[in-house]
């Protein structure tokens, strides 16, 4: 019956098959059913233990932290293998090997994600039945169990994609991160400490608080996690999404579903050619499009408190800034391709017509214009949203230095970026993450620190404007003109750094022609 099953598991995804035969050895499956049947012991002997609580009170208790503990315990190992695993093909050689595989790049890599995994899956599975008979016996909403293991469901397998893209990007070129021997442990620290702590905090505020989890919890719990500040009406776009369960499930399960189909995107793109840049132009502008309305919708006011109203447009404000700067600089990396790609396409680009076509849509042309694109998109909806809500809306000048100050910037980042991977030198991520972070923290500490802050000295506008830091009190006409001047000094720094790129293209392509000339 064994054999049966597995050569039915082979016929339908032969790397599935490689992974069952790598890891399910008796010893590894006597460990795992061990752990977690001594795991769920424990937990259990701690809630029955508490003899001055009710029985009903008790299988509560035991309940409501197994809704906390699997989503965690699954996340953070499953990541883990995922990630240590790419990382050890690679070491060994044999991912590449798999990249030869007939088989399509999808069915390789779903095999990666329900195989790596199992021993993990397999634990989890074994503590689902304790977790539900608590649920049952204490009074949980059954619709809340459905919901719950369908999002637990829809959550890793939207997480262990983000794990096998990091996998894959940590085991092809050196990031930040350092070493191949701890990327995976990065991962999984990340999952543990935000991704999984985001995963339940949204759940539990939107997606679940329809279906009566707070209420139930109010019953056992003296300190419940479902305090009056959050069961407030959580809007996007002025929709309330947190107080229907067609509607809460609807935007969860729709984010997951898009979000997960645009990093497949990149898995398969990255999978067959690990060399090329992690996305490509138009799955640049596709995700910029998808995220910025999704956060921007939440910092739409729609409520009659001034106040409210104020706070809601003045945090936004700085939020939706720092959001569109590191929206943006994730792209840029992901975007600007190397030197060899570079060369590549000066090699081959022989029409200066359809130079502006490649420099939009062509994967190896540099990607400064396909940036400016992307800040076009963030700016289409970001602009009106500071005209109409933001903190500056009755000054629209403001406004303005603030949205060019944030588009220049960037713009700078790109070009000097683009500049580092088109140079001869080993790992650019490391030059460029490393330079980035000096320039973005070092200027204005340094401003802070010998008190050079447009508060006290407001010609020191136009260099914070020029940094990218528009933080000010723009009452005095004086800021506001050291702002433009600022302004003006982004741009000519761009005009600059731009021509000087263009003067590198130009050496490569006469290096490139000189050997045909020979």
């Amino acid at each position: 019956m064994t054999s049966t099953f597995l050569n039915r598991v082979g016929n339908w995804n032969p790397q599935l098959l490689r992974e069952f035969r790598g890891r399910l050895k008796s010893r590894s499956i006597a460990a795992t059913i061990v752990v977690s049947l001594v795991g769920q012991t424990l937990l259990g002997l701690v809630f029955s233990q508490q003899t001055y609580k009710s029985v009903l009170e008790r299988w509560a208790g035991l309940a409501e932290a197994m809704i906390w503990i699997l989503p965690f315990a699954l996340f953070t190992a499953g990541s883990y293998y995922l990630v240590s695993d790419l990382n050890q093909e690679e070491k060994r050689g044999t991912l590449n090997f798999i990249r030869l595989s007939p088989r399509p790049s999808r069915g390789v890599l779903l095999g990666k994600m329900l195989g790596v995994p199992i021993l993990p899956y397999l634990a989890i599975g074994l503590a689902i039945p304790l977790h539900i008979m608590a649920g049952l016996n204490s009074g949980m909403p059954i619709f809340f169990l459905i919901s719950y293991y369908l999002l637990l469901a829809a959550g890793c397998f939207a997480l262990f994609s983000l794990a096998i893209l990091y996998g894959l990007l940590s085991s092809s070129r050196t990031i930040a991160v350092g070493q191949q021997s701890v990327v995976a442990v990065a991962f999984a620290g990340l999952t543990l400490f935000f991704l999984a702590p985001l995963y339940m905090t949204w759940n539990m505020a939107v997606t679940w608080r329809p279906l009566g989890i707070s209420e139930w919890s109010a019953q056992w719990n003296p300190y419940p996690y479902a305090g009056e500040d959050q069961n407030a009406p959580i809007q996007w776009f002025g929709q309330t999404i947190n107080q229907s369960a067609f509607f809460s499930h609807w935007f969860t399960l729709s984010f997951l579903a898009i979000a997960t189909a645009l990093i497949w995107l990149m898995l398969v793109r990255l999978f067959r050619n690990p060399n090329t840049t992690v996305m490509s132009k138009w799955q640049s502008y596709a995700i910029v499009a998808f995220l910025e309305p999704l956060v921007l919708g939440f910092f739409v006011v729609t409520s009659d408190q001034a106040n409210f109203a104020e706070s809601t447009a003045e945090a936004g404000t700085w939020l939706l800034y720092a959001f569109n700067i590191g929206l943006t600089i994730v792209i840029m990396l992901a975007l600007c391709p190397q030197r060899a790609s570079l060369l590549d396409w000066v090699r081959f680009q022989k029409h200066p017509q359809g130079i502006l076509r490649d420099l939009v849509w062509a994967d190896k042309s540099p990607a400064i214009l396909a940036i400016a694109i992307n800040l076009i998109i963030i700016n289409a909806l970001y602009v009106p949203w500071m005209l109409l809500v933001g903190v500056e809306k009755e000054t629209p000048t403001v406004a303005a230095i603030i949205v060019l100050s944030m588009t220049g910037v960037l713009l700078i980042y790109t070009a000097v970026v683009q500049q580092i991977f088109a140079l001869k030198i080993r790992n650019p991520y490391t030059w460029t993450m490393g330079g980035l972070g000096l320039w973005m923290l070092v200027p204005p500490i340094m401003l802070s620190i010998v008190s050079i802050v447009p508060d006290q000295v407001p010609a020191a506008m136009m260099i914070w404007t020029f940094l990218g830091y528009p933080f000010s009190d723009f009452a005095e006409p004086m800021v506001i003109s050291s702002a433009l001047v600022g302004l003006v000094a982004q741009l000519c720094v761009i005009v600059l750094l731009v021509r000087q790129f263009q003067n590198h293209l130009q050496n490569l392509s006469h290096a490139q022609a000189r050997p045909v000339a020979g």
